[in-house]
């Protein structure tokens, strides 16, 4: 049963001698402290599919498993089903299916999103997950006549994880623990905006900063709703990525097309077999150099694995496809082959 600080510390760093604990609870405690989180942290940028850079934070390993940790208590808070993204057993198909054949599709997208999140909205998310986990018990500190368990379940411990998790008072897009926490803060919007479609017929979907919307509808009152409801909580809207696509038009929730039924884009696929067939023509080392990617001419495993991913993505959508099952398999055969010479 966890209750405390140092309760939490055997759960992150189990069989520890009593000196070891000792000083990996003063090294957990520090944490606590927003320059010790600050200097845990390393700056990378990502490329962006349509251009652009975003700015991911990284934790230390330690802060990491802190995180991870933490993330693992939160398991039993409160998720909408609307929420598609970190989700076990959930997929950008679960994203896309509500909408297959609809008339009218909207996308909207929220301006930074985890940067929008902030400490006491991540307190509270936690104070109630831990309220509903099992392996928490409530603090003494909080209970001294227990009147207050309507308010609170084990403030103490939720201040910390909220210490942990968060950087500069927001979520940072980078940590382990930051998926889950957005899930857990967002939940009462889902619920609002989806009594509001369920009202109206339309049909409402979340993939993390995405929100989609189809049926039969008037956008502009919907978007108006949305606008003003995210308002109120702290967040805005990416007006510039609003997406409206009526009858006639190509639709695609993040990245799969669902005009009549659930597929991978042609242009996506396209390239895919070039890649294949340019490969199986060509030779793997040819056609990486012939793309300029000369370090990855001797060492090919990880153009290989992305190739993987991306056909994967493909049988994600299509399970059934055969031409994507043979590559599929392609691409397992060269990935053991140059492992196996590796191992030579």
């Amino acid at each position: 049963m966890l209750r405390t600080l140092e309760d939490f510390c055997r759960a992150v760093y189990p069989g520890l001698t009593p000196e070891q604990f000792r000083k990996n609870s003063h090294q957990l405690a520090a944490y606590a402290d927003s320059r010790k989180r600050r200097k845990s942290y390393r700056e990378c940028w990502i490329p962006k599919k349509h251009g652009g850079a975003r700015r991911i934070l990284v934790p230390s390993p330690g802060l990491k498993q802190i995180q991870r940790a933490a993330a693992a208590l939160l398991k039993n808070g409160s998720v909408s089903p609307y929420a598609t993204a970190y989700q076990t057993g959930r997929s950008v198909l679960d994203n896309a299916a509500p909408h297959v054949g609809r008339e009218l599709l909207v996308k909207l997208d929220i301006r930074n999103f985890f940067g929008s999140i902030r400490f006491p909205a991540v307190f509270h998310a936690i104070d109630h997950a831990l309220r509903r986990n099992p392996e928490v018990g409530r603090h003494c500190k909080d209970y001294p006549h227990g009147s207050r368990e309507s308010h609170n379940y084990n403030s103490v411990l939720s201040f910390y994880l909220a210490q942990f998790c968060t950087l500069d008072g927001v979520l940072p897009q980078g940590a382990p623990s930051s998926p889950i926490l957005s899930n857990l803060v967002f939940d009462s919007l889902d619920c609002k905006i989806a009594a509001y479609c369920e009202r109206r017929n339309i049909q409402y979907t979340r993939y993390s900063d995405d929100m989609t919307f189809s049926g039969c509808f008037h956008p502009e009152v919907l978007i108006h709703f949305v606008r003003r409801l995210l308002a109120e909580y702290g967040f805005t809207l990416h007006e510039e990525k609003t997406v409206l696509a009526g009858r006639g038009c190509r639709k695609s929730v993040t990245g799969v097309v669902i005009n009549e039924t659930p597929q991978v884009s042609r242009s996506y696929r396209r390239n895919l077999r070039q890649q294949i067939y340019y490969i199986r023509r060509f030779g793997l080392r040819e056609h990486l150099l012939h793309l300029g990617r000369t370090a990855d001419a001797g060492q090919p495993e990880q153009y290989l694995r992305q190739l993987l991913g991306k056909v994967s993505f493909v049988l994600q959508i299509c399970p059934e496809d055969p031409e994507f099952q043979q590559y599929r398999a392609y691409c397992l055969g060269l990935l053991r082959a140059h492992a196996g010479k590796k191992a030579l």
